[in-house]
């Protein structure tokens, strides 16, 4: 450990960060993104046509993207960076060093936007007639910088699971047009215009009480969605054949689904949203609110999967062949078998094994090893050690921990001493007979 421990053990660390970073992609994507898309588009279509209800529909939109990304979209991304510096700060505290300049360049981008935005909604009245293309023209730059912000963004987070050359020139521009940049940049931008479309459909069900500016307003989302979508779906084919074979091994297990239960979900929400799209084209007046409704929950819940999933693709590596996903570097793994685990630790109160500290050692390799996927106890069964080893004898788990990685591809090898695997394994089956109720007959076999 190079830095004091933070848990949340019910939890789990690594959920802490998902919830934080699956509400920021909605609010990043589906709104400052996709949201200001379809705000500009039903402003343009609205001066084109003389359309004041497009123009109306376009200015309360535009209402709800100031106040969503200036309070939520800023608090989540404010919480993405304090959650990762305090539970993956080896992580965070590569990519700073790596993207230093990156991270710079985006925060003016971001401050650009919401001058932008600040800017766009506070005109409405002020510029009318001619004035009006001017205002739409800010809105589109206010698109363009929105769209910037994930760009940057999209180069740092898709270094994590392919960083490509940079492993060996250690070079930012290697880091950053990785393999899967522009692959993950493209399907971004057309996740974010579809889950926009999901998301405000909804409301313009539930509030747009005139149904003929209800069928403008889903015949222009129609049109924009006729491009989108087959765009999403053929770029998420390109990102998918660009990340490596071992990631596109694990995008099932990631869901924690089974196989079939996997394709029969996502198979039948992607005909919800090709249905959806159809009807917007076809009937625009007539759009079903039931199927709008489940277009809605079906968009969240495919952005919570493909969250989940492009986080633990990257197992057993946090950066790709460089960091595993407990923060121990890979170069370091054979000097840590030989000299041992805890010696290298910055912050483990115990430097050595002992017959006397064997639970208070096998704590803190817990603590820099296990801690950063799973818990003693907690919410996910297949996580939570209470359950994953109940009733594992000492030697049976000191066995299974020599070779998990080999067991198990998506788990980080145990790096440290045979004194160190052996603590380990004593704490986990100690702590883990207390929780349980005391000391049960082992299996003695892996399960």
């Amino acid at each position: 450990m190079n830095v004091p421990v933070v848990e949340f053990p019910w939890l789990g660390n690594g959920m802490v960060i998902a919830i934080i970073a699956i509400v920021h992609v909605l609010v990043s994507h589906g709104v400052a993104i996709g949201a200001s898309t379809l705000m500009v588009s039903l402003e343009y279509v609205g001066i084109k046509k003389n359309n004041e209800g497009l123009i109306s529909i376009a200015k309360k939109i535009s209402k709800w993207v100031l106040i969503i990304t200036t309070t939520v979209g800023a608090m989540t991304g404010v919480g993405i960076w304090f959650s990762t510096t305090v539970i993956q700060p080896d992580s965070i505290g590569s990519l700073l060093r790596i993207f230093f300049w990156a991270w710079f360049v985006e925060w003016l981008v971001f401050i650009t936007e919401v001058i932008m935005l600040i800017i766009y909604f506070y005109t409405w009245e002020k510029w009318q007639g001619a004035k009006r293309y001017i205002h739409n023209r800010i809105g589109m730059g206010l698109v363009f910088f929105s769209w910037f912000t994930m760009a940057i963004i999209t180069g740092i987070l898709s270094a994590k699971l392919t960083p490509g050359k940079w492993t060996e020139t250690l070079s930012f521009w290697n880091a950053f047009f990785n393999p899967t940049y522009l692959p993950s940049l493209a399907f971004r931008t057309f996740i974010a215009v579809v889950l926009a479309i999901a998301l405000i459909s909804v409301f313009i069900k539930f509030f747009v009480k005139d149904k003929s500016l209800q069928g403008d307003v889903f015949s222009v989302f129609g049109k924009i969605n006729s491009i989108a979508l087959p765009l999403l779906l053929l770029t998420g084919v390109w990102y998918l054949f660009n990340i490596p074979e071992q990631a596109y091994d694990l995008v099932v297990w990631s869901t924690g689904m089974p196989e079939q239960m996997f394709t029969v979900i996502n198979v039948t929400g992607l005909l919800v949203f090709v249905a959806f799209g159809l009807w917007m084209l076809v009937k625009p007046k007539t759009v079903s609110l039931i199927l709008t409704i489940a277009i809605f929950f079906s968009s969240i819940g495919f952005i919570a999967e493909f969250e989940f999933v492009r986080e633990s693709v990257r197992k057993p590596f946090i950066i790709y062949d460089y960091m595993y996903a407990n923060g121990i570097l890979e170069k370091n793994v054979e000097t840590y078998n030989e000299e041992g685990y805890l010696p290298n630790s910055t912050f483990a109160k115990v430097k050595e094994v002992t017959s006397e500290n064997m639970y208070e050692a096998g704590e803190e390799i817990y603590k820099g090893q296990c801690l950063a996927c799973h818990t003693i106890d907690g919410w996910r069964d297949k996580r939570a050690f209470a359950d994953r080893i109940n009733g594992w004898s000492e030697e049976a788990l000191d066995d299974y921990i020599a070779k998990l990685h080999e067991a198990r591809p998506f788990m980080p090898p145990f790096v440290g001493t045979d004194e160190e695997r052996k603590a380990l394994a004593h704490y986990l089956v100690q702590t883990v007979n207390e929780i349980n109720g005391g000391t049960k007959e082992a299996k003695g076999e892996n399960e």
